[in-house]
């Protein structure tokens, strides 16, 4: 069944509008009255000019996704999971431009209040969240956080603190001179954490900005974090692995637990691996842990002989020890500013099934190869040709010639519970450096439209 979306008249209207879904008789192990939602559901259409990342959640009773509809527009939906039926609210943010850094990002807190911000890259800080549980309307309301250093934000991410609370780090400033500011949400109200920055803004007299990871709960307790170094906006300017922990985001040291003083420096860091300018370091380093819990990052620079390799670092006993994984001939010297189209990914280690695994897209491999290293070496022991992961990127579908698809599961409320949904999206590469796209008549009438499909996971 279909819906169509009404166009506004103001920029502070939104807009509501529902679809029953037909279903088949409900499953014997639903509540009475709930139909089964179908194994794939179109939600919507969304803008696919760009490359660009959108945000899903799953609460008790709902899904949610935040992403830009066919008119550009910061929209969420909400698929009912008993009745199937699809709610959509349009923010008071419109994306006017090219710039593959707008992502969009979504959290549940631990009160079932969902949070959205995105829209952003170096300007004012776009956040809403529900008052209460399920009250799609209240997310119409953009408000600030803590209000204090939000007019040149990037990079917003939620994250789970050790209670269980809800975390926001973004970086105010812009590439090659910017700073990382850390809040937590106590329920009611943002506050900050940190009285400064975690990272510096300068090396002595030198403009620079961290890149970080994830902050990510290892299985010490500890929320570890690895990142590079920038010291312009040019990509080509990445330099040095560092690594920090903590217990409460507050109070940071090094691997050894030697406490590191506030904000971290190039100088006083603890240093992984000395990675000069110039050599190949893109930041896009990721951070898991091994069979034992030790720490990896893993991370791209050139060999002796110029080309891509993958390499980990790896906290152990005596210190940190760097192994290359891959003997690959291809090189990727990305350079300049702006959105760089990605070569090279990966996803960052895991110990799962009994292996140590990381997905890893590159030329010579083909996309989205799971890689299985040798525990003790760090060294590929196999390729996994059918390794199932317990998440989206299983799913099949295709999408237009020259497009890009992405697909993302959908976060569930529990933070160790696997994904049950995941959503799929269609765009156009990153390949523009954030200007705008010569208009394709062929490629959606050049509005760039595309379904959003949200998809039922098989979780046997």
């Amino acid at each position: 069944m279909n819906f169509r979306l009404q166009p506004l008249s103001l920029l502070g209207q939104f807009m509501l509008a529902c679809v029953c879904v037909p279903c088949p008789a409900a499953a014997a192990n639903q509540p009475t009255g709930c139909l089964p939602l179908p194994l794939t559901l179109k939600v919507d259409q969304s803008w696919g000019g760009t490359a660009l990342s959108f945000g899903a959640v799953e609460s008790a009773s709902a899904i949610y996704i935040g992403y830009y509809d066919a008119d550009r527009w910061l929209a969420v939906s909400q698929i009912n999971k008993c009745t199937g039926r699809i709610k959509k609210v349009r923010l008071k943010s419109r994306f006017l431009g090219w710039d593959a850094h707008n992502n969009v990002t979504m959290a549940l807190d631990k009160q079932g209040i969902v949070h959205l911000a995105g829209n952003m890259h170096v300007t004012p800080l776009v956040y809403a969240r529900m008052t209460k549980p399920d009250d799609l309307e209240s997310l119409t309301v953009l408000r600030p956080t803590t209000g204090a250093s939000q007019d040149r934000t990037t990079y917003p991410r939620f994250f789970r603190l050790a209670d269980g609370s809800l975390g926001l780090s973004y970086r105010y400033g812009q590439s090659g001179n910017g700073v990382e500011i850390i809040e937590r949400f106590d329920g009611a109200d943002w506050r900050r954490l940190l009285d400064r920055s975690l990272f510096a803004p300068a090396d002595g007299q030198m403009p620079v900005n961290a890149y970080p990871t994830s902050y990510v709960m290892g299985p010490d307790g500890y929320i570890h974090v690895a990142w590079v170094w920038r010291a312009n906006p040019n990509v080509e300017t990445n330099f040095n692995i560092n690594y920090a922990r903590s217990k409460d985001l507050q109070h940071w040291e090094n691997s050894n637990g030697k406490v590191l003083p506030l904000p971290i420096t190039p100088n006083n860091a603890e240093l992984v691996d000395p990675v000069a300018q110039g050599q190949g370091l893109f930041n896009n380093i990721q951070l898991g842990f091994d069979r034992d819990g030790l720490p990896v990052i893993s991370y791209l620079k050139f060999d002796d002989k110029g080309a891509s390799q993958l390499f980990h670092a790896r906290r152990e006993t005596d210190g940190w020890k760097i192994r290359q994984s891959t003997n690959w001939t291809y090189r990727w010297d990305p350079r300049g500013a702006g959105t760089i189209p990605v070569e090279i990914s990966f996803n960052g280690v895991v110990w799962r099934d009994g292996q140590l695994v990381e997905r890893v897209t590159q030329p010579e491999t083909g996309s989205n190869v799971t890689l299985n290293y040798d525990q003790i070496t760090l060294t590929i022991f196999n390729v996994l040709k059918n390794f199932r992961w317990p998440d989206a990127l299983n799913i099949k579908r295709t999408a237009p010639p020259n497009t890009r698809l992405s697909i993302a599961a959908v976060k569930p409320a529990g933070a160790a519970s696997a994904p049950s949904f995941a959503v799929s999206w269609v765009g156009m590469p990153a390949d523009t450096r954030d200007l705008p796209r010569a208009c394709k008549p062929e490629v959606a009438d050049c509005r760039y439209a595309f379904d959003l499909i949200l998809h039922k996971l098989d979780v046997r």
